[in-house]
């Protein structure tokens, strides 16, 4: 897309609606203010209370019905979960591998893949949601919110003499704003400026933070989040900060290594003894199994793999001796190779 449409989009969020034409007559669909926002919810209310006396199922039975016909089950979630943790690493590599054109190419080629393959696994449970009470109250609550903010050009509510109401919420609906566009508003002119100079005045949209639309509250929130990124004292290069797969990569480096040293240093609050400081292994008994499991956390991946297996042997063995376990028999026969070495070496 080209700077035009950015900069379109930009005043678009700045005037807080949508250009809509039905023909050569021109409306605007403006965004809903807090007392419609308020009183939308009396209408959501009173369509979920009609469609629940109606017999229309609710969520959880239609979520029955796709378990029944095989349309989702909860492997889909499971799945979706895991292709996202597969789009984090790739992330990760596309950071790393910025410089290497062709490289950087095919992971992002693969990160769109298995980004629509997440939805695919998303929307199965979702596929019947308006058919259910929260659905067709949700389709009222809208319908109404486009009703009551679709104005001519001199800003008087517009009576639907001509176009559909149906048609302009499936126009707004499909005009929603993604998360690559708000990025690249967000950390270009001329946004950028009027976002430094509306800091400096504790005002960027000249209203209170609380009357500011969801478009400029998004605009807003990745404004400082561009922010932050430039203030870092590991700031990326420029060019990495421009693209979207490559600063995901780098913010989710970053948030490994705080969680890393976050461990180390709850690891450490618990070896203030200076008896047990330097040792290999530490037991704590812990009062429940929420608190064990948290403390399972502080292990890294290698100790992680060592009480596994440890956990494996007892169960294959029944009853096992600590130094009977493959991992501590290993240690001691290092440790007993390292005093010969040691022997050997100072009787020379």
């Amino acid at each position: 897309m080209d700077d035009i449409f950015y900069e379109k989009t930009l005043y678009r969020i700045l005037r807080g609606r949508l250009r809509y034409k039905v023909g050569d007559l021109v409306l605007y669909i403006y965004e809903p203010d807090e007392e419609l926002l308020e009183e939308s919810f009396d209408v959501y209310e009173a369509a979920y209370k009609k469609a629940y006396f109606g017999d229309v199922y609710i969520k959880e039975e239609l979520l029955e019905l796709l378990m029944q016909y095989e349309l989702w089950s909860p492997f889909d979630d499971r799945e979706a979960d895991k292709i996202e943790k597969q789009i984090e690493e790739l992330k990760v590599t596309a950071f790393r591998s910025f410089f290497k054109i062709k490289q950087l190419r095919g992971i992002k080629a693969n990160i769109r893949f298995l980004e629509k393959k997440v939805v695919e696994y998303r929307s199965k449970k979702v596929c019947l949601d308006h058919l259910s009470c929260e659905g067709v109250a949700s389709f009222s609550r809208s319908i109404w919110i486009i009703d009551n903010t679709t104005k001519t050009i001199d800003g008087t509510r517009y009576n639907w003499i001509k176009g559909s109401l149906s048609d302009a919420m499936a126009y707004y609906n499909s005009n929603q704003i993604n998360a690559s566009t708000f990025r690249r508003i967000a950390r270009s002119e001329p946004w950028r400026s009027m976002w430094n100079i509306g800091k400096q005045q504790s005002n960027v949209f000249g209203k209170q933070s609380s009357e500011c639309t969801r478009d400029q509250m998004a605009l807003c929130s990745y404004s400082s989040m561009y922010d932050n990124v430039h203030e870092s004292t590991e700031s990326p290069n420029e060019k990495v900060i421009e693209d979207d797969d490559c600063l995901d990569g780098w913010f989710i480096v970053q948030r490994r290594e705080y969680e890393k040293n976050k461990k180390q240093r709850e690891i450490d609050d618990l070896i203030t003894n200076p008896k047990i400081s330097n040792a290999q292994e530490i037991f704590v008994v812990t009062p429940d199994q929420e608190s064990a499991n948290k403390l399972y956390e502080l292990n890294d991946p290698i100790s992680r793999g060592t009480i596994k297996s440890r956990q494996q042997q007892i169960q294959d063995a029944g009853e096992l001796k600590f130094t009977e376990l493959a991992d501590v028999k290993q240690d001691i026969a290092m440790q007993q190779h390292q005093a010969y070495a040691q022997k050997v070496k100072g009787g020379r």
